[in-house]
């Protein structure tokens, strides 16, 4: 019922029509809301291609990182950090950079910090991901999160739109309410002073 009332409103907002009732504001607010419509029909088409433009980027990026990036397994020179627990001045962590040692695809030893779990002592082995040169990386960004961040970006940047839009529209609603009660008491103080004339007249000529 509620949603059917605000969809009858908006639709006589959208089409005051021309009865002797209708001011201009009200066919100013009409045009308004118009022009919103359009342009959030328009911002969303340019999210859509903003989406398919930011997935294609993703997905180029998803390809050249997993095919130069590779998994190896080091061992650690060095126990990783104590456990901590959250408390007043402290700040708890599972992981954090350790000493270890491991070997690039082509066999060279190499010494670095990777990031060990908190508790573990040397020599545990840890999964860790390197490039090209052997060095340690960050895990590759994944297919799957490319295909999720571009619609999930196309619909922050859209719903962003709208609300500046909505915002506009109700700023000027706000200004237009606010000429249309100026209008009313102007109106209402000429009827008021035109009924006294008229019985000052009456009571004169009585």
């Amino acid at each position: 019922m509620y949603t059917r009332m605000r969809l009858t409103r908006l639709r006589h907002t959208l089409l005051p029509g021309r009865g002797p009732l209708v001011r201009r504001s009200d066919r100013l607010q009409a045009k308004l809301l118009a022009l919103v419509i359009l342009l959030s029909l328009a911002a969303a088409a340019g999210a859509v291609l903003f989406g398919i433009g930011a997935y294609s980027v993703a997905a180029a990026k998803s390809r050249e990182q997993t095919s130069a990036r590779y998994t190896v397994t080091a061992v650690l020179l060095a126990d990783g950090p104590k456990p901590v627990s959250a408390g007043r001045g402290e700040t708890p962590f599972d992981s954090a950079p350790t000493q270890a040692t491991w070997r690039t695809l082509d066999g060279q030893q190499r010494v670095g910090e990777v990031k060990a779990a908190a508790g573990t002592v040397a020599g545990h082995e840890v999964k860790i991901w390197i490039d090209e040169t052997g060095a340690p990386t960050e895990r590759p960004l994944t297919m799957a999160a490319a295909t999720i961040g571009a619609p999930i970006g196309a619909a922050t940047l859209w719903a962003a739109a709208v609300s500046l839009l909505v915002f506009v529209y109700r700023g000027a609603v706000y200004a237009l309410n606010r000429h249309r009660l100026a209008e009313w008491e102007q109106e209402w103080v000429t009827r008021q002073a035109g009924s006294k004339r008229r019985d000052d007249q009456s009571q004169t000529g009585a």
